[in-house]
């Protein structure tokens, strides 16, 4: 950045000395001509170019536009049954619409909203397959708020950011250890990356800035939780994952009250240095998971208080990373008291290759005052062990000028992978300026625990085009 700032301030200066040069030049030029007469001829010329520079200046809009148009599918390779409706096939012909708009109020203040929809007309063209109103509701059509807020600089080193929006925590790609504000959208798990999925919530942020630092505060007041898969749909057959059977429809979901009265809370401190940056993370905020409340028998998301760390480090062709999150107040489904939980990642990205990106990252989850039978399959079950290990690895490659990215993601769980997961190939094209298509297949790779078993044979190909503008 600095670099640069420097490279534009010597075009600037130089551009200005040749235009005094030019003005000294000129006005020797023009010394042995002693009449003003002689310039009248041009006066109405110059005038008019300044008028003209003038409108062209006014016209220019603070109102900007953007958005993509898309076209989505997938083909599902194996025969899965689930609640008496076939998968296999074309199980996806989305046609999905996001528009942004931007509005400049001032130098310091501007505003944004964006969204998105679609419509899925897969389940019109099967409709002899009897699904379920879940899943209708949730693959079928979607409208979605993804930004709506106004940002501004209030003093020199105060900045405010209030309404819908979008909180990265943390320096991992593929796992979530201290990002802990926003919720994500968990219907199809596997097929997209964690920042295409991070849902917008309602807060007021405030952004302090002195020298390498940035002091942020925020205040939430929305409560919204994830997205999830449809009960009895492809990607959660309630039945396979809890062996005894399941309430048809299933364990209802409660959203929690959105409050002024009580909100959440989060705090953050990023530092940025020559080779590296510390961030230091304290929240009280919604849990990432639900669970099943005995008292009431429905499935409730309860707050989690978490204290964290996050650490780049550059050298050479290596970023090495790592997070730590401290969380108490976890709840589980089989359990009566609240637990402690300790997350800690490491991982790093080596860029040494040409066009290539190579990167890990190996994370632990440690629960504190574990008991046996959150392990177990009976009761209310958990499938969780006293250590939850998740590896992530990822393979970037980039062609012809950037226009072409081929990548490979591997996610997989337990010591030994034993817990399965899924792996994801993919391919993004720009085939000319607006027009992108992205194209791969994902795996979904069988596991000792149930849900991996139950979604092993959801693997497909998927393909979409988008035009933007």
């Amino acid at each position: 950045m600095k670099t640069q700032l420097l490279s534009s301030l010597l075009c600037v200066s130089l551009l200005l000395s040749n235009t005094l040069l030019a003005d000294e030049n000129l006005e020797d030029d023009l010394g042995g001509f002693g009449s003003e007469e002689l310039l009248e001829g041009f006066s109405d010329d110059l005038e008019t170019q300044e008028e003209e520079t003038v409108v062209v200046q006014s016209k220019k809009s603070n109102l900007s536009v953007s958005g993509d148009v898309a076209f989505k599918s997938s083909l599902a390779y194996h025969k899965h049954e689930v609640d008496g409706v076939e998968y296999s096939g074309i199980n996806q012909a989305q046609v999905a619409f996001s528009l942004q708009l931007d509005y400049k109020i001032s130098d310091d203040w501007k505003v944004r909203i964006s969204g998105d929809t679609y419509y899925d007309g897969v389940y019109d063209l099967y409709k002899s397959n009897i699904y379920n109103r879940e899943v209708l509701d949730t693959y079928q059509t979607s409208l979605l708020l993804d930004d709506a807020y106004i940002q501004g600089r209030i003093t020199k080193n105060i900045d405010l950011k209030i309404g819908h929006q979008v909180v990265v925590w943390g320096k991992s790609d593929s796992i979530r250890v201290t990002d802990v504000i926003n919720p994500l959208d968990n219907r199809v798990p596997g097929l997209t990356d964690i920042e295409d999925l991070r849902l917008s919530v309602g807060m007021l942020k405030l952004d302090y800035y002195v020298g390498a630092w940035n002091f942020s505060a925020m205040v939430i007041p929305e409560s919204k939780i994830m997205l999830e898969s449809a009960p009895r749909g492809e990607f959660f057959p309630v039945d396979a994952v809890f062996p005894l059977g399941a309430p048809n429809p299933f364990i209802e979901l409660v959203t929690p009250d959105s409050s002024i009265d009580n909100p959440q809370y989060a705090f953050a401190v990023n530092g940025v240095f020559s080779g590296w940056d510390l961030s230091f993370y304290g929240a009280d905020v919604l849990d990432q998971k639900w669970h099943i409340n005995p008292a009431t028998l429905k499935r409730e998301v309860s707050r989690v208080k978490m204290l964290g760390s996050a650490l780049n480090i550059a050298k050479g062709s290596w970023l090495l990373k790592s997070e730590v999150a401290y969380l108490d107040g976890v709840k589980y489904n089989s359990t009566t008291d609240d637990k402690s939980r300790l997350d800690l990642l490491i991982g790093f990205d080596y860029m040494g290759i040409k066009d290539t990106v190579l990167s890990m990252e190996i994370a632990n989850r440690h629960i504190f005052d574990y008991e046996k039978q959150m392990s177990e399959l009976i009761g209310r079950p958990d499938y969780v062990d006293e250590d939850e290990l998740q590896t992530a690895l990822r393979v970037t490659r980039s062609f012809e000028n950037d226009s072409i990215n081929a990548t490979a993601l591997l996610s997989m769980f337990g010591q030994t992978w034993e817990y399965g997961g899924f792996a994801r190939v993919w391919v993004e094209v720009e085939l000319m300026d607006a027009l992108s298509s992205n194209f791969g297949v994902v795996d979904y790779i069988d596991g000792d625990k149930p849900f991996t078993k139950a979604i092993a044979d959801n693997d497909r190909l998927f393909a979409d085009i988008t035009y933007s503008f």
